[in-house]
């Protein structure tokens, strides 16, 4: 029996059952609202919270809504309805679009970063860089290059140590898709050894031996790892460890073995990194990549813009364990991360990945060969030398000679865009290839595609 309620008790009741049918009707709404934008509690990718505050400066804009969506930009918002994202994850599409990455050296990134500036110039996307430097330390007190107003970091992809706590207040993970690349150790090792002089120095000391010889007079000279420590320099042996923050994140771990800072460090950046590259199998890579982004075929092409002008040269197998041995650090991260290079084909697709390679490759020879005139060649820096562009890559598609462009000279460019602010090309200030920023960017607008 329901014991009877006087008038003040009647409202009150009344009024409960009301805000209990509001309550449920907006859970029901926001439920509803989730379920179209793709918001999933599931999946490693997903975002189930709003961002409240992604600012941890006056360098970075904040964004304080309720509403994870708001923290796209104008640009990335414009680009849902000009391209059709082939991913078959939309929830990442939507929420990830910006993007993290960690310019590893001597990994072939000087190759992906340009493409990464073709795409940022043409959207006009915010990057994550200071005016005109080639490097990023984000521990470094300096004015970043600011986003336009209103709006949100795009792409980071400079030179510079891994550094998460500063990382996650500039590109917050929630929004922001974390990645790398690594490459085999002995190539990797091979390249720094040539890039950054100890070829060169070995050379000037022993005068005309062997590789083998050269790699075993400089290892001689380097500290041999220990149980408890291994060198590690962006120049020289364990630069990939290096790059990805090894240095701090060993020195918290002090005291404990090597082999228990090297398992540390793999599950720490295997938490940090959404995916991670592979240099030796970049076509895959660039594809999965482009999966998870949600982007299309054409924003990854790329092009050959060195060719090293020197013979290759052969190793023993004895010189190729010795550096091994010294790269411990880093044989280790790339073991781990060639094994989960294969979960994420699992995850994609394999077949799906091994069609779309195919397409890639025949899209980007077909474009390169446009591009270039491949039987005339002209110096290149570093001792390479570059095939001779075109008049097609001159003058008709202007993004054969973006593409071509040193990386370091398209963060003068890209640095000059973000301070006009409002992303188009200055006509009163001199600027660094203008006048094909303004073709490129004409061509965007106009849905011209660039390859």
């Amino acid at each position: 029996m329901v014991p009877s309620l006087n008038s003040g008790s009647k409202l009150g009741y009344v009024v409960f059952i009301l805000v209990t049918c509001l309550v449920f009707l907006m859970f029901e709404l926001a439920n509803d609202k989730g379920k179209r934008v793709g918001i999933s509690d599931t999946g490693s990718y997903l975002v189930s919270s709003p961002i409240m505050n992604i600012s941890g400066s006056d360098d970075v804009v904040s964004d304080t809504s309720g509403n994870v969506m708001s923290t796209l930009t104008n640009s990335d918002q414009q680009f849902e309805s000009k391209d059709k994202p082939s991913s078959s994850h939309p929830e990442q599409t939507l929420i990830k679009k910006n993007l993290m990455f960690i310019k590893t050296h001597k990994c072939g990134t000087s190759t992906i970063v340009d493409v990464f500036y073709l795409r940022g110039v043409r959207r006009r996307l915010n990057f994550v860089m200071y005016p005109y430097q080639h490097q990023l330390d984000l521990l470094l007190d300096g004015p970043l290059l600011p986003p336009r107003p209103g709006t949100v970091y795009n792409i980071q992809c400079q030179h510079g140590t891994f550094q998460p706590d500063a990382e996650h207040t500039i590109m917050p993970k929630e929004t922001s898709f974390y990645s790398t690349i690594v490459r085999s150790p002995v190539s990797q090792f091979k390249s720094a050894f040539s890039f950054f002089g100890g070829e060169r120095k070995m050379r000037k000391r022993y005068g005309k031996v062997s590789m083998d010889e050269l790699i075993g007079h400089y290892l001689d000279q380097q500290p041999a790892p220990t149980e408890y420590d291994a060198p590690h320099s962006v120049y020289s042996i364990n630069g990939i460890a290096a790059d990805l923050g090894w240095y701090a994140f060993s020195e918290s771990m002090a005291g404990s073995t090597l082999q228990e800072k090297i398992n540390a460090f793999i599950e720490h950046l295997d938490q940090e990194m959404d995916f991670v590259m592979i240099t030796d199998r970049m076509n895959e890579s660039l594809i999965l990549l482009k999966e998870y982004l949600g982007w299309n075929m054409t924003d990854i092409v790329y092009l050959n813009r060195m060719v090293s002008s020197k013979p290759k040269v052969t190793m023993s197998e004895e010189t190729k364990a010795r550096i091994l041995k010294y790269q411990v650090i880093d044989v280790q991260i790339f073991d781990h991360f060639n094994k989960t290079f294969e979960l994420h084909l699992d995850r994609v697709g394999r077949e799906k990945v091994a069609s779309q390679v195919k397409k890639f490759e025949e899209m980007r020879e077909s474009f390169e060969n446009k591009c270039f005139n491949k039987n005339m060649t002209v110096k290149g820096p570093y001792g390479s030398v570059s095939w001779e562009i075109t008049d097609y890559g001159r003058n008709t598609n202007l993004a054969c000679t973006f593409l071509q462009t040193r990386d370091i000279k398209l963060t003068n460019v890209v640095t000059q865009l973000q301070l006009t602010q409002d992303y188009t090309v200055p006509i009163d200030q001199p600027l660094v290839m203008r006048d094909m920023v303004s073709k490129i960017q004409r061509d965007y607008d106009n849905n011209e595609d660039p390859v």
